[in-house]
């Protein structure tokens, strides 16, 4: 008896690997059901609600997938076909998204040097400013009841670029003054003037438009 259980434990088993890979899709690209997780507090996802979203492969094949979601924990693509949901393989360079107020987003891979993951340029121009999206699990415990829950929680890293050479940026007026050190009196000034917060993202871009923009 405890033979024929084993064996129908296995058979169960393998069916149920064998269902994760298929290939389906658009070029027939591999794809790959997700896993369903535990639930878990926060998103791991820069737009919940699945999005219009344009998609150029390494091989330069350009795709459109009307319900995509971008995995900030994975740094992966999802969308869903028949109820299912399946994750989009590394063949992408870069892909465009809208979020939720309608704004179109351009995420790329730097390449194999960089942190694996996609990047948003926020400010082209001499020093450019780069953003990744990420999200990182902490794990809290109730003090009385001793509940532990997991909660995910969205981080900004912020990089420059100037001639190709990527470097990451801790935003404080005294790092960005020297990632901009030609001008360093200058933004100095301007941030004190506007009073800026550079850990806030819309004040960082202002510092380096403001920058870009010195003749």
């Amino acid at each position: 008896m405890k033979s024929i259980f084993l064996f129908f434990c296995i058979i169960t088993h393998a069916a149920f690997s064998f269902a994760q890979n298929v290939t389906v899709g658009a070029g027939e690209k591999p794809l790959l059901k997700s896993v369903v997780k535990t639930s878990t507090e926060g998103s791991a996802y820069f737009n919940n609600a699945p999005a219009n979203a344009k998609i150029k492969t390494d091989d330069q094949k350009e795709l459109t997938i009307n319900n995509l979601r971008y995995n900030l924990e994975t740094q992966q693509l999802e969308y869903t076909e028949n109820d299912h949901v399946y994750v989009v393989q590394d063949a992408v360079q870069s892909f465009s998204l809208v979020d939720s107020v309608g704004n179109t987003h351009l995420f790329t891979k730097l390449g194999t040097a960089q942190p694996a993951g996609f990047y948003e340029t926020l400010v082209e121009g001499r020093i450019s400013l780069l953003k990744q999206y990420t999200v990182k699990k902490e794990v809290t415990e109730d003090w009385y009841t001793k509940k532990k829950t997991n909660k995910m929680v969205k981080q900004d890293i912020y990089f420059t670029k100037k001639e190709g050479l990527i470097q990451k940026l801790n935003p404080s007026t005294k790092n960005v003054a020297s990632a901009l050190t030609d001008r360093k009196d200058e933004v100095t000034a301007f941030v004190k003037d506007e009073q800026l917060d550079l850990k806030q993202g819309n004040d960082l871009i202002k510092v380096f438009k403001y920058y870009n923009a010195l003749k």
